[in-house]
């Protein structure tokens, strides 16, 4: 056999060989980090016709080293709408590996001063953030049993396999209507079951299996961020007082002289476009020269009974109003006093 027919066979053995490849690309995503791929050249030749032993060789090999890559994005798409004073609210985010290895991943996350997530900027920070990892892949935050803080292994194939993992943040009751809390969830490739970042390797290609950044930001750092949109009652509180009778003129044009009546009128008011509030309590204490006239009371134009009024330990009226809509929602609470002579 002809070198040059040696030749062509060779490159039929290996165009067949790359259709191979290709099969086999579908299957993974990338040659594994760790494969050890090894081969040799041999040449056939004759002299004065008559044809030789064929020449071999050494073996040439190499290790494919490993490539991290992989991605971290918000599930969901919009803010997740709390209202204030709720603990374990649950934000959703999705880690990819899309690099040629299993993985560790260490995971953490801050609060986000200031920046604009979803149009809107962060002026609020939530407290107590957590970092859970879905354990059984239902992609819901289920509470003593997603425990782990971080990704212990995450294989990877031809998509990239992704894990949802869940921020888990406590409202402050201090929070105020149509406030936006922001927090970044920040991941670093490790070691499976380490949670050292791993290190990108210096230098020429070494003999065992280096590491190459193959991230965005080439970086062996990736994150994403996601939005708190905090809801809550804004309520505003008026109050006004007006003589209503007094001893002398009755109700025509009355004076705030002893013995006359004045009527208190407290409004309650719900400016929030969103939320109601709810178990509305309105709390008066009887101002000091005056004494509760009996059964002024009313909310909302009807009369309650004089239960609302309490004598001890401090004179005072107290009435539930219940729930206050939003859109300018209002509860209004009247009652008379008389001016102590």
């Amino acid at each position: 056999m002809t070198i040059a027919r040696h030749v062509k066979n060779a490159s039929l053995a290996l165009l067949a060989l790359s259709s191979v490849g290709v099969l086999q690309g579908a299957y993974a995503n990338g040659t594994a980090s760790g494969t050890n791929i090894t081969n040799s050249a041999t040449v056939d030749y004759s002299v004065g016709g008559v044809n030789q032993t064929t020449i071999t060789s050494p073996t040439a090999s190499f290790v494919v080293d490993t490539r991290i890559d992989f991605t971290v994005s918000e599930l969901g798409g919009t803010a997740t709408q709390t209202t204030p004073g709720i603990n374990n609210v649950v934000t959703r985010f999705q880690l990819t590996n899309t690099g040629n290895s299993t993985q560790g991943y260490v995971l953490s996350v801050v609060n986000e001063a200031g920046t604009v997530v979803f149009t809107q900027t962060d002026n609020q920070d939530v407290n107590n953030l957590r970092i859970f990892v879905d354990s059984n892949g239902n992609g819901a935050y289920d509470a003593g049993t997603d425990t782990a803080t971080n990704i212990n292994s995450l294989i990877t194939d031809a998509d990239g396999e992704s894990v949802v993992v869940f921020v888990v943040a406590d409202i402050p009751v201090s929070a105020t209507n149509n406030q936006y809390a922001n927090v970044r969830l920040t991941a670093r490739a490790t070691p499976v079951g380490s949670t050292t970042p791993l290190a990108q390797t210096a230098g020429p290609d070494t003999a065992g299996v280096d590491v190459v950044w193959a991230d965005a930001g080439r970086d062996n750092s990736e994150s994403a961020a996601d939005q708190y949109h905090i809801q809550s009652a804004a309520l505003t509180l008026n109050k006004t007082a007006a003589v209503v009778w007094d001893p002398f003129n009755l109700g025509s044009d009355p004076k705030a002289i002893p013995g006359a009546r004045v009527e208190y009128t407290i409004t309650v008011t719900n400016g929030s476009t969103t939320t109601a509030a709810d178990a509305v309590n309105v709390i008066d204490n009887i101002p000091a020269n005056t004494t509760f006239f009996p059964g002024s009371i009313s909310l909302d134009g009807s009369g309650l009974p004089d239960t609302n009024y309490q004598a001890a330990p401090t004179p005072r009226v107290v009435v539930n109003a219940g729930s206050v809509a939003a859109n300018n929602g209002t509860a209004t609470v009247r009652f008379t006093v008389t001016i102590n002579q």
